[in-house]
């Protein structure tokens, strides 16, 4: 393969081949450009990288070279020490190497207090002992310090994934999804030695957040973006610098890390929607879970494929608003379980994963945990095995919905409508306006028959006086008569 051959390459395919290709030929020339080194760890990082290194071959390049910092990737030792299981690797990492990036690891111990700055790589061609020009920092996990910072001649720059300066922390993107935000974005800012997001902006970017997105596809799509703003605020590293902007702290607000308890759903008080939204925003991460009892076991049950029903998608049961929230309803030949929801809306379940077991689908599920003409319910809390299991409690001001409110719930049109159930929706309306129309006839109808009788009445009562006026004047004139 000749040079002439690489320069037809895409550019991902030439970061592969570039260390194969050195191998016994002369250091590569420099580039035009800043050297990066990049740390990261996740999704997020992992699609900025790609951006960062596709903004190398651009005609202004900001990046000329570029390494990754990341953490170790995690085994488990077995009893046979020479073997042994990987736990763990930073999705950046893999990244990385598929792009043909160099990858430095940080301790084992996480902290990287004593931890040294790599040198720039000699294949590079920038000489031995080479420094970084500045750091680039995307979902790191880990705190820098201070001599870090200026160890790099252009310190270092931060990408976060919100408009700043809110949804500060470590999760920005579920906390978006949770609050049913509509627009989130992505913020360049330098970084703070004191403080998680709390530098100077130097650049933002606003994202659109449809309906329906969860958290992997916000972090691909979010690191792009931000990678690509990344390689425009290196190419003018100091005009942003110059016009950046003092985050205001009144505005700022600051997330949290999530756990397994923050993603069990509550019958109680969640809809439909609000368990879709916790589903979205631990994507791929923490499965949303409930407690079920069988006889007296309690059993936790993760729910990993969850669907909203539509209007569209025909109820395995008629009267399905007459169950307790978080009954399991089953009917042959489908592949999932739905769940009605305290507002009338459901949930459509094809995956499950028993505490201890393994994962099965919805027919699976229901072949080992749902017996016929018995309805199990999914429990918020986990009942005493030694009593009866408690009665579900409906909040004060609950009104029961009715039927045509709980299929109009959700008119989102995410999944396959079913002819039949769309006539019977039809018909049910058209009964219901045509009931709506009798209704009003009847009521004008009363009206106008009350009107006539009104005024024969008034006739009536003003007959009376007109024959008692005529039967005294007859009586004066015969009196008049008989004198």
């Amino acid at each position: 393969m000749t040079l002439s051959v690489l320069a037809r390459l895409s550019p991902m395919q030439s970061t592969r081949l570039t260390p194969w290709l050195c191998r016994g030929m002369k250091q590569a020339t420099p580039r035009k450009g800043l050297k990066v080194l990049f740390f990261g760890t996740d999704e997020f990082s992992s699609s900025a990288l790609t951006a960062l290194s596709k903004g190398i071959y651009s005609e202004n390049p900001g990046v000329a070279h570029i390494e990754v910092v990341c953490p170790p990737p995690r085994y488990k030792v077995r009893t046979n020490k020479e073997k042994t299981k990987l736990i763990w690797k930073a999705r950046v990492s893999s990244r990385a190497t598929n792009l043909g990036i160099r990858v430095h690891n940080t301790p084992e111990g996480g902290s990287i207090q004593d931890w040294e700055v790599p040198t720039v790589d000699l294949k590079a061609g920038y000489g031995a002992n080479a420094q970084f020009d500045i750091g680039v920092v995307a979902s790191f996990g880990a705190f820098l310090p201070q001599r870090i910072i200026d160890s790099f001649p252009q310190k270092m720059i931060n990408l976060h994934p919100s408009l700043l300066p809110k949804y500060r922390g470590p999760t920005p993107i579920q906390t978006a999804i949770l609050n049913s935000d509509t627009h989130t974005g992505v913020t360049v800012q330098e970084v703070h030695p004191k403080r998680y997001d709390a530098g100077n902006i130097l650049a933002q970017v606003p994202f659109e957040l449809k309906l329906g997105m969860h958290r992997l596809d916000l972090m691909t799509q979010l690191g792009h973006l931000g990678g690509e703003l990344t390689v425009r605020v290196l190419q003018n590293l100091e005009y942003s610098r110059k016009h950046s902007i003092v985050q205001d702290e009144t505005q700022a607000t600051i997330t949290h890390m999530f756990t397994s308890g923050d993603a069990k759903i509550r019958w109680e008080t969640m809809t439909a929607m609000d368990v879709m939204r916790m589903h979205w925003a631990h994507f791929g991460h923490i499965a949303v879970w409930s407690f079920l009892r069988i006889k007296n076991k309690v059993l936790t049950v993760k729910m990993t494929d969850i669907e909203l029903a539509t209007s569209f998608d025909e109820p395995l049961e008629e009267d399905y608003l007459s169950f307790r929230p978080g009954s399991a309803l089953r009917k042959r030949k489908h592949d999932y379980i739905e769940f009605p929801c305290i507002d009338g809306g459901r949930l459509h379940v094809r995956g499950f994963t028993v505490e201890g077991k393994q994962p099965r689908d919805g027919l699976q599920f229901a072949a080992g945990y749902i017996k016929k003409n018995k309805t199990p319910c999914m429990l918020t809390l986990s009942p005493d095995c030694k009593r009866p299991t408690p009665n579900f409690v409906y909040p004060e001001s609950y009104k029961r919905p009715s039927h045509l409110a709980a299929v109009k719930i959700n008119d989102v049109p995410l999944y396959h409508s079913k002819p039949k159930f769309v006539k019977k929706l039809k018909l049910l309306e058209e009964a219901k306006e045509a009931e709506e129309v009798k209704s009003s006839e009847e009521l004008d109808e009363s009206k106008e028959t009350e009107e006539p009788k009104e005024a024969e009445e008034s006739k009536e009562t003003e007959e009376p006086k007109e024959t008692k006026e005529l039967k005294e004047s007859e009586e004066l004139k015969e009196t008049d008569e008989s004198k």
